[in-house]
């Protein structure tokens, strides 16, 4: 059985039915392969793709394992999916098109996404290496007086010619985050024409695609020399996010990985300074299922793919986050590898 078959199987038997639509552009993706406009109409045995004269040219292209549909005009789209369903009834992933024959639920799409399979991992794998070698860049050109966007603008550009894509966070209109002194404490910090300072900490989280799948990574820089406070603070970090590391396993509570992380900046008397979740899943979308948040009794399971990214941040002065994205299995599987050791440049 191919990828696809088994990826249209899984669909259908949470679904507990014989038929499944999905209208949004990462579960189109995840289905046949292309990721653009249109609705994939998923039977047991085949996929069909609806799709417009605008993108039926590149979902030909690109589709696997799917009939490609055409239709003149994008309000065709849905009266296409009804004539394809026949008699029959549906679950789609978008609200708003529910109808006699399909009930929207969008969660369903995510838990089908949620354990990678060996072709989701490889991508997952090279998107993080690849985002290690924008990292090694930044080293290079991390000095007092460059900008947060001239650094964001060099690591693009590195970022770009690896064949990485920007991941479009909803979280923060820049396509990456360069976050200089008091910026870093700003959990989501916006690019700006800060100039890095000596003495700051420079928190720099990269998110990247490679081919429709995501990294996600944090390293927070030192730039010249950093007080002794900043130092202490950092190895806090550091140690919680590595408590947090060896709590991952299959078969852990999600939120025992928080847990591990609040644990020991609790011991420091830090973890007010903590003030999001300690990660979330990764995959064709930045943030996916499962949540690694206090309380949350969900089991991590062999090949769920999730971040690890405690945070300190200090209003007005600066903050400290280090984040790596892992595989689990009978233990963690490290995937994003630049140094976590803290870092000196200019």
């Amino acid at each position: 059985m191919s990828v696809l078959s088994r990826r249209r199987k899984r669909v259908l038997a949470l679904a507990e039915r014989e038929q499944a639509v999905a209208f949004t552009a990462p579960n189109l993706f995840y289905l046949t392969g292309f990721f653009g406009g249109g609705a994939a109409v998923v039977h047991p045995d085949k996929t069909l793709v609806v799709t417009t004269p605008l993108e039926a040219d590149r979902a030909r292209e690109t589709c696997k394992e799917a009939e490609v549909i055409v239709v003149k005009k994008w309000k065709g789209v849905q009266l296409e999916i009804e004539k394809q369903l026949g008699e029959g009834k549906a679950v789609t992933d978008q609200r708003g098109v529910e109808s006699a024959k399909m009930e929207a639920k969008p969660e369903l799409f995510l838990e089908a996404r949620r354990f990678k399979d060996e072709p989701e991992l490889e991508r997952i794998r090279k998107a993080c290496a690849k985002t290690d070698k924008a990292y090694e860049t930044l080293e290079s050109v991390l000095r007092p007086g460059k900008t947060e966007w001239e650094l964001a603008a060099e690591v693009m550009k590195t970022a770009l010619e690896e064949g990485l894509t920007p991941s479009n966070s909803d979280s923060s209109l820049g396509p990456i985050i360069i976050a200089s002194g008091p910026h870093g404490a700003y959990g989501h910090s916006e690019l700006s024409g800060r100039e890095v300072k000596r003495g700051d900490f420079v928190v720099a989280d990269l998110f990247f695609r490679y081919e429709g799948y995501n990294s996600d990574e944090t390293r927070t820089f030192a730039v010249g020399s950093v007080t002794s406070e900043m130092r202490k603070a950092y190895a806090v970090v550091r140690e919680a996010q590595q408590a947090a590391i060896e709590a991952v396993r299959d078969g852990a509570a999600c939120g025992s990985v928080h847990d591990a992380a609040v644990g020991v900046l609790r011991k420091h008397r830090m973890d007010r300074y903590l003030n999001h979740s300690v990660g979330h899943g990764v995959g064709i979308d930045i943030h996916e299922s499962p949540g690694i948040f206090h309380g949350n009794k969900v089991k991590l399971g062999k090949n769920d793919v999730i971040t690890d990214e405690p945070g300190v941040y200090f209003v007005g002065k600066y903050g400290i986050r280090i984040e790596d994205t892992l595989r689990v299995d009978k233990g963690p599987e490290l995937l994003t590898r630049f140094t976590k050791d803290l870092v000196t440049c200019g």
